[in-house]
């Protein structure tokens, strides 16, 4: 039997339905068509040269990746820039291209709670909410919907700096930057993957002891260091590993339950763009 694209679309609008995302977000099938036949796919937090590479070495059909390769708009498509010379590339190589974003941040088992999950929290719940919307089949509450970033509570209390040492490790991160005493004992946690700066007033209002997130902007931390929460920056990269992991096992699930002969591949190229010079 042959797969096409339009059958994945139709799992991953399970799995993050398309309503969930942003006004200013991409999200979708933005590379390829969706009568395009799928034997593999890769998932990704990006596209790039070097996972373009990897998909076409493996005869991958189809890249779900959580970044879209379009986000802002182009008149062209070339290979004098970039997306441009991507998009040609993945055309050459027949590979089509689907992008789940805000949608599967917010999304039941997304990218926020991955990351809950991987920080260690029990009774995880919604940090922020909005109206529940029409074609969204995820459960919701008194009209309202989890939106972006999830807040729980350790098992037992930690300083901060033992915290941040079992987190850095669970999450393989290469540095954690934060704010607070070290010694502060830390139960309550809130966090958003990505860029959660705009998070952080909802992570003071809910009584947190720490907000846990990507990245933030200077003047959005700020309010931290006057406050009595503390604050840990990842890396944008690192907050979302534990995302593509998520929609990689639960995309196989769901095929596994149909029976399609389709194999998930996770991106080993899709790692932190940054070095750090050592002393």
């Amino acid at each position: 039997m042959s797969y096409k694209v339009k059958d994945i679309i139709r799992l991953m609008e399970e799995i993050a339905p398309p309503a969930l995302a942003e006004s200013w977000d991409n999200t979708g099938l933005l590379v390829g068509s969706k009568e395009a036949s799928v034997n593999r796919i890769l998932v990704t937090l990006d596209v790039t040269s070097a996972v373009i590479g990897e998909a076409a070495g493996m005869g991958v059909d189809l890249i779900i990746c959580h970044h879209p390769i379009i986000f802002n708009s182009i008149k062209e498509v070339n290979d004098s820039s970039l997306p441009g010379s991507w998009i040609l590339e993945l055309l050459q190589a027949g590979i089509s291209v689907y992008a789940a974003h805000t949608n599967f941040d917010k999304a039941e088992g997304g990218s926020d709670d991955a990351l809950a999950e991987q920080l260690g929290l029990v009774d995880i719940r919604p940090l922020t909410w909005e109206p529940a919307k029409e074609g969204v089949t995820a459960s919701h509450w008194n009209g309202r919907q989890p939106s972006f970033g999830r807040i729980g509570r350790l098992p037992g209390k930690l300083t901060l700096e033992a915290y941040l040492r079992q987190i850095e490790q669970a999450l393989n991160a290469g540095r954690i930057d934060f704010i607070g005493d070290p010694k502060k004992d830390i139960q309550i946690v809130a966090c958003c993957a990505g860029a959660g700066g705009d998070f952080i007033g909802n992570a003071l209002d809910a009584g947190a002891d720490l907000f846990v997130t990507g990245e933030a902007k200077y003047h959005e931390l700020l309010p931290v260091s006057e406050s009595s929460m503390a604050a840990a920056i990842l890396g944008h990269d690192t907050s979302e590993y534990p995302a593509v992991t998520a929609l990689k096992q639960s995309l196989q699930n769901r095929i596994h339950a149909l029976q399609y002969k389709i194999e998930v591949i996770q991106s080993e190229d899709c790692g932190n763009i940054f070095r750090r010079l050592r002393e």
